[in-house]
């Protein structure tokens, strides 16, 4: 699809438009949403950012997922400016310097590129980072350069996001929009509430400030249970993640003693080292790793695959 023909689909007389799930937590699938869910969904961001028909919003998401076209619904409502490009991971190619972009939207490895070439860059006012999760690496790189840039929160059943989060030093919380409100069910999963009463419950397990705020630790389908013990994945990969270049997830396998056995995964080459010398580096990874986990959460081996299993927007599929 094209922004031409979704905007063509956003005028139609049609009450709903069709959206493609991410396929994060299933296999990907089409559905419909509610036209004037998705118009309240993109006023939230627009005033949270200010947009008015002075602005220019930028795409470098396609139209073909929710991040694309809600750029496209924002700038609908606020009758402002909407350029977008073929999506890549060389983004603004084609934009000089001594342009303006109000707000921005990208992936993770389109934002590298900009942190890469930042004195060719246009002048950007807000950026909005969605599709997967912001590494410490890369957030560390967003804070140095004193760029306006904020981390999404959402799925497509919510009309993209909810809640955002400034990356800067210190902001470790995701912030809801006004007319939205999360609290937590029984396992512990966040549900998010609309003003008017609709409400999207999640397998995101969450930590609530009470103040609108809550940070994702981890996934209830994705809880790993050993001798017994839960383990989080995403909260065993949070800490251990800057003892690990490459990309990897925790994952595990069945197991006669423990019923399941944690394992940590590492995406590269493999075969690249001799069998001795890739023991010697498994081994001192290992013992750093004893350093910051606990006993039931220690990997109880490391595998070394060409590549992660990922979904269809580049997540890592646990």
């Amino acid at each position: 699809m094209t922004f031409e023909e979704f905007i063509r689909e956003w005028r139609d007389a049609t009450p709903y438009i069709m959206v493609q799930t991410s396929g994060s937590t299933g296999t990907p699938k089409q559905i419909k949403l509610d036209k004037e869910f998705v118009r309240a969904s993109a006023l939230r961001t627009n005033s949270f950012f200010h947009i008015d028909s002075h602005s220019r919003l930028h795409s470098c998401v396609a139209p073909d997922f929710i991040g694309g076209k809600m750029m496209a619904v924002r700038a609908e409502e606020a009758r402002c400016r909407l350029t977008w490009e073929t999506p890549s991971n060389r983004p603004l190619a084609g934009i000089t310097p001594d342009e303006r972009i109000d707000l921005l939207a990208v992936v993770p490895s389109q934002m590298l590129h900009i942190l890469d070439n930042l004195a060719v860059m246009p002048h950007l006012e807000n950026i909005i980072i969605g599709g997967s999760a912001i590494d410490f690496r890369l957030r560390d790189r967003i804070i140095a350069s004193g760029l306006n840039a904020y981390e999404t929160y959402g799925m497509t059943e919510t009309a993209s996001h909810i809640a955002l989060r400034k990356i800067e030093e210190g902001c470790d919380w995701f912030v809801t929009l006004p007319g939205i409100s999360v609290s937590a069910d029984a396992r512990g999963c966040l549900v998010i509430t609309f003003a008017d009463g609709h409400r999207v419950i999640t397998n995101d397990i969450a930590v609530i400030d009470g103040e609108g705020g809550f940070r994702v630790t981890g996934r209830a389908d994705h809880v790993i249970v050993t001798g017994g013990k839960k383990v989080n994945p995403l909260e065993v990969e949070q800490r251990i993640a800057r003892e690990i270049e490459s990309p990897f997830r925790i994952t595990s396998v069945p197991d006669e003693k423990w019923g399941r056995r944690v394992v940590l995964e590492i995406e590269g080459e493999t075969g690249q080292e001799g069998e001795g010398e890739r023991e010697d580096s498994d081994g001192k990874l290992l013992s750093r790793l004893r350093e910051l986990l606990r006993s039931w959460e220690m990997p109880k081996e490391i595998r070394h695959v060409e590549a992660l299993p990922r979904t269809p927007n580049g997540k890592i599929r646990h």
